[in-house]
């Protein structure tokens, strides 16, 4: 009874962890989206989003070249949630990978699955106890036990390595956005004190050219 609920769980486990893609419009789609198409024919496609337009999209399919497809071959399309960054561009897959490491997933593997054997060996060992069966139980629940709390420590290290490289990738985005935003402003203050320069310099002409015309009606008087 207890190995089955356990591998119950690691079924049930596994298959809520599966990454869900939404169905959506051709027009709801955009660059860095990750999407599964479905052609008319009913070949499927997944990739990354690398250019969409009114006529085709341009995609991205792991490990292969870009490709574009034309709209009147598509039936229908799912696409992952889209990651975000603080100014609301989108934040593709690639980019995430490209920055993501397995530190995370190989502390929380190693770790997690020396806890889980330990804490199954102990469950096991008072399910023969009370059971007065032989090893079978001890075995199993120590085995099934430990690989399914292995598992749940690797995803849950998974997940917080991607997350720590989508936190990367936003970092990198407001330090670029940040620089641009002060060379504007150094911009618009050289842009300031050069016009202050050119208004003191009209003034100063306007000046002289009031004295000039006061010295003149003082004269003809």
């Amino acid at each position: 009874m207890i190995l089955r609920k356990m591998i119950l769980c690691v079924l049930l486990i596994g298959l809520s962890g599966c990454a869900k893609r939404i169905p959506v419009t051709y027009d709801q789609v955009e660059q860095t989206n990750d999407v599964e198409i479905t052609l008319v024919s009913g070949n499927q496609i997944e990739g990354t989003v690398i250019r969409s337009e009114p006529h085709q999209l341009t995609i991205a399919p792991k490990g292969q070249r870009q490709m574009a497809i034309p709209k009147t071959t598509i039936r229908s399309i799912k696409r992952k949630p889209p990651v975000m960054d603080d100014f609301g561009n989108g934040i593709s897959e690639e980019e995430i990978e490209s920055v993501k490491t397995n530190k995370n997933t190989l502390i929380y593997g190693i770790g997690g699955g020396a806890l889980s054997l330990g804490f199954s060996f102990f469950a096991g060992s008072l399910a023969t106890q009370d059971s007065s069966g032989d090893g079978s139980i001890l075995g199993a629940t120590t085995l099934v036990g430990g690989g399914l709390g292995t598992y749940l420590f690797i995803r849950a290290g998974q997940a917080k390595d991607r997350r720590e490289a989508i936190e990367v990738i936003r970092d990198e985005r407001r330090s670029i956005e940040l620089k641009r935003f002060e060379e504007e402003a150094a911009e618009t203050t050289n842009d300031i004190e050069r016009l202050m320069d050119e208004e003191k310099k009209r003034q100063e002409e306007l000046r002289k050219e009031r004295e000039a015309i006061l010295r003149e009606l003082e004269e003809e008087e």
